[in-house]
């Protein structure tokens, strides 16, 4: 599906190439909201027991220390992990922002690289193990 983000700087891209999602690239959901599916139609189902692409969404810091101790764990260097958080701005209210909230995950080795927009609730940073980060220059 070629939705698009209204607004976005690079307008040719859908939410899923943004993400880093290609054509049967094993991929996890995790907390998937259900007005969501349309947009990440072309990546389901794929779960996959050790995926290469994870995608789940934190409500709060609560859920998302139940991420770091499940579904985050199953990230494999050189693969692609995304943690959704809802954005200031949108209707969920929320303890996690950009900066501030990822303590469970920065306690794994795990920093954020890349933040993207999903849509008007949802921002997702890509996290990598610091190891993998050859030189840690920030795109947001």
């Amino acid at each position: 599906m070629k939705e698009k983000l209204s607004g976005d700087r690079d307008m040719t891209k859908t939410v899923l190439e943004k993400l880093g999602w290609r054509t049967g690239l094993p991929a996890l959901f995790v907390g998937l909201p259900a007005g969501l599916e349309a947009l990440f139609a072309d990546a389901l189902p794929i779960d996959a027991p050790v995926p290469n692409w994870i995608l789940a969404f934190a409500p709060d810091q609560r859920t998302l220390a139940i991420l770091a101790n499940g579904p985050v764990l199953t990230y494999q260097r050189g693969g692609h992990l995304w943690l959704a958080y809802p954005k200031k701005t949108g209707a969920i209210k929320t303890d996690l922002t950009r900066d501030l909230g990822w303590e469970v995950i920065n306690d794994l080795d795990l920093l954020p690289v890349t933040q993207i927009a999903i849509d008007a609730t949802w921002s997702a940073l890509r996290f990598r193990y610091r190891d993998e980060i050859q030189k840690l220059t920030r795109k947001f």
